[in-house]
C-alpha cells in the first residue's frame, strides 16, 4: 500500500528550492522560536528560505562585556519580535548596535535597536518588545511566537506547490515547518538520502 501523506510530503519536498539564506546571530543575542519551526537556544546561526520569517530573539549581555568576571550580573531584554525579508541565498549577520558601556546596555535592554548585515550593507531593524508577563522560566516561545504570528500567518506561508496530485491526497497534512527546515539545511548528499529512504517507505507494503 503506498503511504499518500508521506508520498504528498515528498513531493513537496521535491519542489522546495535548494537554496537558502544563513543567518548569524550576534553572541549577545539569543534565539527564542522562529516562524520556520522548532530551534535552540544554543544555535548561533540558522539556514532559512527566501521569504518573510519572524524570529522572537532576546538581549543578553554582561553587564561587563570587557570583564570575565561576571559578578556584576547580566542585563536581559524581553523577548523581541522580529520579521525578516530574506533573500534565496547569501550570509546575513543580526547585531546589535555598539554598546560601550553598562550605561549603553542597561538602556538598549529596554530600548533595542537591532541591524541586520548583509553583503549590500547594514540596515535597521524594526524589533517589538514582548510584554515581560509572558516571558517566565516555562514561557513556550514557540507557542508564544504562534500567538503573535497568526494574523500574518496567511502573509507569510508560501503559495502551495503547483502539483497534480491524485483527488484522495487533497486533504493531507502540510509540510511540517521543522521537517522543511532540516531538509533546506541538508547538503546534497544528506538530501539523496532522505529521498531514496522516503521512496523505498513510500513502495512498502502495509501490514
Amino acid at each position: 500500500m503506498i503511504r499518500l501523506p508521506l508520498l504528498t510530503t515528498l513531493l513537496l519536498l521535491l519542489t522546495l528550492p535548494t537554496h537558502a539564506a544563513r543567518l548569524e546571530l550576534a553572541d549577545n543575542l539569543t534565539l527564542l522560536a522562529s516562524s520556520r519551526g522548532q530551534v535552540s537556544p544554543f544555535e548561533r546561526a540558522l539556514t532559512l528560505p527566501a521569504g518573510d520569517t519572524r524570529l522572537l530573539v532576546r538581549f543578553d549581555s554582561p553587564l561587563d562585556p570587557s570583564s570575565t568576571n561576571e559578578s556584576q550580573g547580566r542585563v536581559r531584554s524581553a523577548p523581541l519580535l522580529l520579521t525578516l525579508a530574506l533573500p534565496s541565498s547569501g550570509t546575513l549577520r543580526l547585531v546589535t548596535t555598539p554598546l560601550a558601556d553598562s550605561r549603553a546596555i542597561r538602556h538598549f535592554a529596554a530600548h533595542p535597536s537591532l541591524r541586520l548585515e548583509t553583503p549590500e550593507g547594514s540596515h535597521p531593524l524594526s524589533a517589538t518588545p514582548l510584554p515581560r508577563s509572558q516571558d517566565s522560566l516555562m514561557t513556550d516561545y514557540q507557542a508564544l511566537l504562534a500567538r503573535y504570528d497568526a494574523p500574518a500567518r496567511a502573509a507569510i506561508t508560501p503559495p502551495p506547490a503547483t502539483l497534480t496530485q491524485p483527488a484522495a491526497t487533497s486533504d493531507a497534512e502540510p509540510v511540517d515547518p521543522e521537517l522543511q527546515r532540516r531538509y533546506l539545511a541538508a547538503d546534497d548528499a544528506q538530501r539523496k538520502a532522505f529521498l531514496r529512504w522516503a521512496l523505498t517507505l513510500c513502495a512498502g507494503t502495509g501490514p
